[in-house]
């Protein structure tokens, strides 16, 4: 074997061991019934979204994204017009860093926002995608669509019919009957996201 070929095994070699050694990270979220989602989240709120934004975090070892919102209508604690909030993960530069379970925006876009605060920082969608419930434009009214979320003992499978869109007026009341206390569990209209 020739001086070059040795070289090069042995560098493929020491690469492959540092890889083993780097730290893996996972995300695990627990399933949030529809009240959980609500009480937990300082903030929901009917938005627009104006601009994402990706940065680098931790030195450049990670990418999230800042995301701006127009508020449209808010259901509970919010403050102005615009927001902004965080999201794992987005583009920055010629880097991609995709984060499975995390949200996923694009100018344009309106959703129905959970929103958790962590002091002084940003505050970041409640229990990632379960915090987002994404707004079509239907015939007659505006409709939520809930998350697409595995719940762990059921299959996700595409085209449930468990999983219709329901009424934006039908989905404001129920969160602001979870705010105010009147509901001890979700309406009719909103049991059927939670199965």
């Amino acid at each position: 074997m020739s001086y070059t070929r040795r070289m090069l095994r042995s560098a493929a070699t020491v690469a492959f061991c540092l890889f083993l050694t780097m730290p893996a990270a996972a995300v695990t979220m627990a399933r949030l019934s529809f009240e959980e989602l609500v009480n937990r989240s300082a903030v929901v709120a009917l938005a627009r979204v104006i601009d994402v934004r990706g940065e680098f975090i931790g030195a450049g070892r990670g990418i999230e994204s800042i995301v701006t919102v127009s508020v449209l209508k808010g259901f509970k604690g919010v403050a102005g017009e615009t927001m902004q909030f965080t999201v794992p993960g987005g583009r920055a530069g010629r880097y991609l860093n995709v984060i499975p379970g995390a949200p996923t925006f694009t100018a344009g876009d309106v959703a129905v926002i959970f929103l958790t605060s962590r002091g002084a920082r940003l505050p970041v969608t409640t229990g990632l995608t379960q915090g987002v419930y994404r707004v079509q434009r239907g015939s007659a009214e505006m409709t939520v669509m809930p998350p697409l979320i595995d719940s762990g003992n059921t299959r996700i499978v595409r085209g449930d019919v468990q999983r219709k869109p329901v009424s934006l007026s039908s989905f404001e009341a129920s969160v602001r009957a979870i705010v105010d206390g009147t509901s001890a569990s979700a309406p009719l209209a909103l049991r059927r996201i939670e199965r």
